[in-house]
């Protein structure tokens, strides 16, 4: 074991990975053990965006007494400032009797969590809701916070007794439900990594059955390769060869915890959730647990709870609370409550999230963005319950203050199918005209790692082929706020010049967009608007109410290389198109010594300095490695996959004198086109123009890899203006015969116009407002 001992002769990092197996040992064997603390938990929510670290104190023979899991996020990052945030799920492991215990847990959080330049730290220990404990948490400095972020109450079932106890426990409805699964052929099994395409499935039907988000499928897949065997199954029903709902548990020390689950819409009298909840309880008692926790209720449920017992620790039973459930809401939350409550059990309400401010300026700017969160909250439900007022063309009328929304499409034949699938999804991008790679799975993949949600829908004939698809990425554009948007990069794909299909297409995202309440839902197709099909398309969004957005995530515009196949064009040719200073400049290159290898992983690094060099010389803002890392490797790895059409290299261009790479440029591929995305250069050896050979290298390639078509990626928005900033690099681009390429832009698609402009106008005024708090 490898510790990092500081100035606390008792306190102690762990940071190495080698601790895993002694940490885990203590989270199992501790009284409040929870798999959230696990290391396993920090390696998966580390794939998503967050760091991990850990801390623990420890008795003079080495054991651990407590400690705590800290993850640690990004939570804004911009010019004005940075605000990441330290917290501890289900954390500290802890002895709450013991305050100079809890004390020196606390500062050494709070000292490691600065060292990351956190500005919060933030807890929400598995402590029951009682004024004594809030007191605890008071006199260490701690504060309630406004976000919450796990579930505060929930069911516990006490599984300790033998099968017959347990059943007793549970409401005779229940016990029956179980037993009739049983007796109508369902069968319930463990999965393997094979089946999670099939969980991934159900998870989308569910989310959209019971309207309410999920996670993407490389999520799932991550949690299972990280816990699978040895603390989690993920179990599926079955009748007669169809898998009719699923759900995964988890296990540390003696709890396990009953954290996501999925049903179709087949076969439900079949009682396929009864079998399930029944075979994960017995799977537990077979992994040693004693208390099966059911994961989250509506806190309301809770409230009851504390309001009648505020002094209990171990809640009250589920069965005996004053609630009349036929009344309840109907809403996901409580229909979820209907079927947990009958399996018995206690209600439990936890003191929920609590922080401790660690940096003033960044602690001012956190909590304005959870007021800002709860009035943008207050707006949509103001929104939600105020008239409608339209005007004849579906814009905004102008002073119409209580106009909330647009008017939702009809349900059509039109609407959009979830494809779950990679190999359907490829498939259907094949069928289409011009696939991006920003609409492919590997895109979405990538953007997964960032705070993005991918999901992928088609519009189909009546004979199955595909009429038009789209990817589309949702987040929250504002941290901390309850708000979101969502984005289809160069999407949708489809024959643009088929305005049935641009009708049915744009009826389908306007649909989507409705049903999932998002702020806006943003598009930015490959569409030349100076063609026919251009200006329709044009036309037709500005008479459906969408804006032309202010913010233009990609380049609006262009340019283009027309490749040939490798036996009609060869890379002479190539040479020949261009300029004849361009073609003597490659030349040059490689007669002063300059070559051009293709890198494989080993180099990132040293390509993202090289990136990082550039970007400050020319005065442009990159993403942190991890970011290009995710990207890079993900398209390097397609391209090792003989049949996928995506795919990616690293080209670097370098002299036998030098140490490092001159120059270097990364390559995406999807179908007939390759785009330049990312390049860069140094200082040193210039006047060798290794750009040139590099570029020229990097369209043999392309073409190469039976490329047709070379996306120059960026062009001027003004091809005119003097001022714009792409005119230099533009310069470059056409020396080796790209063609301007003119887009109609981004268009944004707001369900409530009237949120959308306090959105849009709220957001550069909070951005005023977080550069006054760090001038502060």
């Amino acid at each position: 074991m490898i510790l990092n001992r500081e100035a606390d002769a008792n306190v102690c990092k762990i940071d190495h990975l080698s601790d895993d197996i002694a940490w885990d040992g203590f989270v199992a064997s501790h009284a409040a053990a929870h798999i959230l603390q696990t290391s396993g938990w920090g390696a998966f929510k580390s794939r998503f965006g967050w760091e991990c670290d850990r801390v623990a104190v420890w008795d003079t023979a080495g054991a651990f007494q407590a400690g705590s899991l800290l993850l640690l996020r990004r939570l804004l990052d911009v010019k004005a400032a940075a605000l990441t945030m330290a917290y501890a799920p289900k954390g500290p492991l802890v002895n709450w009797d013991d305050a100079d215990q809890v004390q020196r847990v606390l500062a050494e959080m709070a000292r490691v969590s600065r060292i990351h330049g956190a500005s919060v730290l933030k807890i929400e220990p598995d402590l029951p809701d009682t004024s004594a404990n809030r007191a605890r948490l008071w006199r260490h400095g701690l504060r309630p916070s406004a976000q919450t972020i796990q579930p505060r109450s929930t069911i516990l079932l006490d599984i300790s007794g033998d099968e017959d106890q347990i059943l007793q426990a549970m409401k005779s409805k229940w016990r029956y439900n179980i037993r009739l699964a049983g007796r109508k052929e369902v069968t319930v099994r463990q999965g393997a990594r094979g089946d999670m395409a099939e969980f991934n499935r159900l998870m989308q039907i569910t989310g959209q059955r019971d309207g309410f988000y999920v996670h993407s499928a490389d999520y799932f897949n991550a949690a299972f390769d990280l816990f699978v065997p040895q603390d989690a199954a993920f179990l599926f029903a079955e009748y007669a060869g169809q898998v009719l709902a699923s759900i995964a548990v988890f296990v540390t020390g003696q709890t396990a915890w009953y954290l996501w689950g999925a049903s179709s819409n087949e076969e439900r009298n079949r009682m396929p959730n009864h079998a399930l909840q029944w075979a994960a309880i017995r799977w537990a008692k077979s992994r040693g647990a004693t208390r099966y926790d059911l994961w989250g209720i509506p806190d309301d449920v809770g409230k009851v709870v504390t309001g009648l017992a505020p002094h209990s620790t171990n809640g009250l039973p589920a069965n005996e609370l004053p609630l009349d459930l036929q009344q309840s809401p109907q809403n996901e939350l409580w229909g979820v409550y209907r079927l947990k409550q009958g399996f018995g059990g206690n209600v439990v309400r936890y003191v929920g999230a609590w922080d401790m401010p660690l940096d003033s300026m960044g602690h001012r700017l956190y909590s304005l963005g959870l007021s800002a969160r709860e009035k943008l909250a207050d707006v949509k439900e103001h929104l939600r319950n105020s008239p409608v007022v339209t005007s004849t063309n579906g814009a905004s009328p102008v002073g119409a203050i209580a106009e909330p929304a647009q008017k939702a499409p009809a349900p059509s034949p039109a609407t959009a199918q979830l494809v779950t699938q990679i190999e359907q999804w490829r498939t259907i991008l094949a069928a289409l005209p011009e696939p991006h790679v920003l609409q492919s799975w590997e895109w979405g993949q990538v953007k997964a790692q960032t705070g993005w949600r991918a999901e992928r829908y088609v519009l189909q004939h009546a004979d199955g082929q595909p009429r038009a698809a789209f990817q589309l990425l949702w987040r929250q554009p504002i941290p901390l706020a309850p708000v979101q948007m969502a984005y289809l990069p160069k999407g949708p794909l489809l024959d643009w010049k088929d305005a049935a299909v641009v009708t049915d297409v744009l009826d389908a995202i306007e649909q989507v967009a409705h049903e999932r309440k998002f702020l806006f839902v943003k598009i930015d197709p490959n569409v030349d608007e100076e063609s026919v099909a251009g200006g329709r398309l044009l036309a037709e969004l500005r008479r459906r109410g969408w804006f032309y957005s202010q913010d233009q995530i990609q380049f609006k515009n262009t340019g283009y290389t027309a490749l040939g196949p490798p036996d009609t064009n060869s890379a002479e040719e190539l040479l020949v198109a261009m300029k004849s200073k361009w073609r003597y400049n490659v030349r040059l290159a490689g007669k002063r010594g300059v070559f051009v290898r293709a890198a494989d992983v080993d180099a990132l690094p040293a390509f993202y300095e090289l990136y990082a060099e550039t970007s400050q010389r020319d005065g442009f803002l990159i993403r942190p490695y991890a970011y290009y890392k995710a990207v890079w490797e993900t398209f390097l790895q397609a391209q090792q996959e003989a049949e996928n059409p995506a795919g990616g290299v690293l080209l670097l261009a370098e002299h036998s004198e030098e140490t490092q790479p001159l120059a270097g440029l990364f390559l995406m591929r999807y179908a007939d086109t390759t785009w330049y995305f990312y390049g860069a250069s140094s200082e040193r050896r210039r006047r060798d123009m290794p750009n040139y050979l590099l570029q020229w290298e990097a369209m043999c390639w392309a073409q190469a890899n039976g490329c047709t078509r070379y996306d120059w990626w960026g062009a001027p928005t003004d091809v005119d203006s003097t001022d714009d900033s792409m005119q230099g690099v533009w310069q470059f681009k056409q020396g080796f015969g790209a063609e301007l390429q003119t887009h109609i832009g981004a268009w944004d698609y707001a369900p409530s116009p009237l949120l959308y402009h306090t959105y849009t106008q709220a957001a550069p005024r909070l951005m005023q407002l977080i550069r006054k708090v760090r001038k502060s």
